[in-house]
């Protein structure tokens, strides 16, 4: 794996040499080329394992588009989300992101589950997504589909407040070679090459290489943070039509990203925490294959697979080593004539791994293999003149830690006037305890003597859960999605989600024991303890086209937590709790000419948390990010990006308890060159 930065930066090069300057880059696509009534028939894969018409579905969908990536100019995944209503994006350092959907969001956002082509890229050791060793290069991404709500019927354990599902464009729809520089603030660099040929008839292939980094951010008060990183990634995608009932997609990563990092290790002497630079070191490599034959006119099966090796070091705290082979089987078919649609299937994944730790804890075992397996089924059933349509699914999945669990859901959709459709659902999904949480003992901060009464320090621990706590949510959401007009599409739900139950960090330490060598103190546990929440509120978002070569988009959610005072008032009890009630965003677009597009973005934040005094508290905190998109010839695009305007230098979140220093949010410019023939 070391070979990586040699092997990604020959292919870069390789891909750059023999560019020349003879067609489209892909440059300025004019608003209306796609119009609002297109926009509702776009095909989303993501709510329900099928081609849906996204006016149609019963669930809360938005779609980012290849356009809006490029127009935009954002130069990584978390950048883009920011897009969706409901997403909640915050910078925690050059490359370390938090990402959540209906609140939650922080360094392992755990009730998210992200797909790239259907691919799971959900951690089963600390359960969440590590932003910073994931990379799809934008130029090749076709579209985000973003769920919000539970969605474990059809995606699994920890579909819990929504699923995001990175889709990749086809090779034999990339055809030619494309270069892509950029440069911005803080040393962001990115280069990226690709080449695609071939048809698919006879197969096509796509080739990329990548390399991209930051330099260091600034902490609060100022000074340089720890926070620069480089990421290095190389693979290919080949797709072929076998014949007319077959389709095979097979994909090959390998990834290798160096990120720095200051964390803070807890000492039981006097200043009681230290920040310590260190560095985390991460390898992969995987290969993902789906075959797709249709049996009969209404009847396909699908058959994928993956294996994926992986390897990371955090200097001084801890390495990891694991693989992962993952199976799956399932067909779609109508047995009813067109009425009803089911779909069914099962599959499997083997995670083995290796944990040393140095320091601050251990995983014991140290080694674990864990065999999970599971069993769904859904049936779409559509009647009354195509106008109403019922959806139910179940989902069993049997792991590990959590045993043999039940995810249910079931929808409905009207469609009042062929531009407006009702919808409605209930759902429950599950969230299984990760590795990390069942078999770490690490050490996360010290109490000073003094406080809460203790009269020598306290070392307090990441116990492990006991019992072992499957958290669950139950959701109902209402819809409407309506094309107004030719010019306006509004889409709007109300949701509520009962937690239930919900993990907090318990307040009390729990097996205190005082240790006398070489300092006196007492180490203890914070395990998790059992409670429940609410969370309710209002997603909106509104297209509005008042002329073709202009448009505004808005998008707003606000959310509502409820939970008991007493796990509530802990600062660090939960990141449902320090949720910002109000997010906001508002996008204009205009088309200037046929060759040149601006944009204008502003987002609100509001506050995280409600008590000030807390280190776990931010304000609110509002940007504006400008971007221009310039065709200066058929063959290159040239970008422009002026992001985080009009406000001062600002943290957005804080780190999670023990883990990074935090750092500061400021104004910044990138420019990128895009070539292609």
């Amino acid at each position: 794996m070391h070979a990586t930065r040699t092997l990604t930066a020959l292919m870069c090069l390789a891909l750059i040499s023999p560019v020349a300057l003879g067609q489209n880059a892909g440059g300025v696509r004019a608003l209306a080329d796609l119009s609002l009534e297109d926009l509702m028939r776009v095909e989303v894969v993501t709510a329900s394992r099928g081609s849906d018409r996204l006016g149609d579905v019963a669930a809360a969908v938005f779609v980012i588009t290849r356009d809006d990536i490029l127009r935009t100019g954002v130069r990584s995944l978390p950048e883009a989300l920011r897009l969706a209503p409901g997403v909640d994006v915050a910078r925690l350092s050059g490359a370390q992101w938090a990402v959540g959907v209906r609140g939650d969001a922080g360094r392992f956002s755990n009730k998210l589950q992200v797909l790239v082509d259907g691919r799971s890229i959900y951690s089963p050791l600390f359960s969440g997504v590590m932003w910073e060793t994931q990379r799809v290069p934008l130029a090749d991404i076709e579209r985000i589909e973003i769920i919000r709500g539970p969605a474990g019927a059809v995606w699994g354990a920890n579909a819990v407040n929504g699923v995001i599902n990175i889709i990749t464009r086809r090779a034999q729809d990339s055809l030619g070679t494309r270069t892509e520089v950029e440069l911005g603030s803080e040393g962001a660099a990115v280069l990226h090459g690709s080449r695609s040929t071939g048809s698919a008839q006879s197969g096509a292939w796509r080739v990329y290489a990548q390399a991209d980094g930051t330099g260091p951010s600034s902490e609060p008060g100022g000074g340089a943070a720890n926070d620069a990183s480089q990421v290095s990634t190389a693979g290919l995608r080949y797709d072929r039509d076998l014949d007319a009932h077959t389709q095979v997609t097979a994909q090959a990563q390998v990834l290798r990203s160096q990120v720095h990092d200051t964390r803070l290790r807890p000492v039981v002497v006097a200043p009681y925490v230290l920040q310590s630079p260190t560095m985390q070191l991460f390898e992969r490599v995987h290969a993902h294959g789906v075959l797709t034959h249709r049996l009969a006119e209404h009847s396909q099966l699908t058959v994928s697979g993956l294996v994926a090796f992986e390897s990371g070091e955090e200097r001084g705290s801890q390495s990891v080593e694991s693989h992962t082979t993952d199976v799956e089987v399932s067909h779609a078919f109508q047995p009813f004539g067109a009425a009803h649609q089911i779909t069914w299937g099962a599959g499997a994944r083997l995670y083995e791994d290796h944990n040393e730790t140095q320091g601050i804890g251990r995983f014991d075992p140290a080694r674990r293999s864990m065999l999970d397996w599971r069993l769904f089924a859904q049936d779409r059933w559509v009647g009354v003149d195509e106008r109403l349509s019922v959806v139910g699914g179940l989902r069993l999945d049997h792991t590990y830690f959590a045993g043999t669990r039940s995810q249910p859901s079931l929808a409905v959709a009207w469609k009042q006037t062929p531009a407006t459709t009702l919808w409605s659902s209930l759902s429950q999904a599950i969230r299984v305890p990760s590795r990390g949480e069942e078999d770490a003992d690490l050490a996360v901060a010290v109490v000073p003597p003094g406080m809460a009464g203790n009269p020598l320090p306290v070392l307090l621990r990441s116990g492990s859960d006991a019992p072992t706590l499957v958290e669950s949510v139950s959701a109902l959401q209402l819809g409407l999605r309506s094309r107004i007009n030719d010019r306006l599409v509004l889409d709007a739900t109300l949701f509520r989600q009962f937690y239930d139950p919900l993990g907090f960090r318990s307040t009390v330490p729990v097996n205190p024991q005082v240790v006398m060598a070489p300092t006196p103190y007492i180490d203890a546990s914070i395990g998790r303890v059992a409670g429940h929440a609410v969370a309710k509120g209002l997603e909106l978002s509104v297209d509005w086209r008042p002329v073709p070569s202009l448009r505004h988009q808005l998008g707003y959610t606000l959310l509502n937590t409820e939970m008991p005072m007493a796990l509530a008032g802990n600062g660090n009890s939960s990141a449902l709790s320090r949720s910002p009630r109000h997010l906001l965003t508002l996008r204009l677009s205009y088309d200037v000419s046929p060759y040149l597009s601006v944009d204008a973005w502003t987002r609100y934040t509001s506050q995280r948390g409600s008590d000030s005094t807390l280190a776990s508290y931010t304000p609110a905190r509002t940007a504006l990010d400008l971007s221009a998109r310039w065709s200066v010839a058929r063959s290159v695009v040239v970008s422009a990006r002026a992001y985080n305007l009009g406000g001062p230098r600002r943290v957005e979140i804080q780190p999670d308890l023990g883990y990074s220093t935090p750092v500061e949010t400021r104004p910044g410019v990138g420019l990128r060159l895009e070539v292609s023939h």
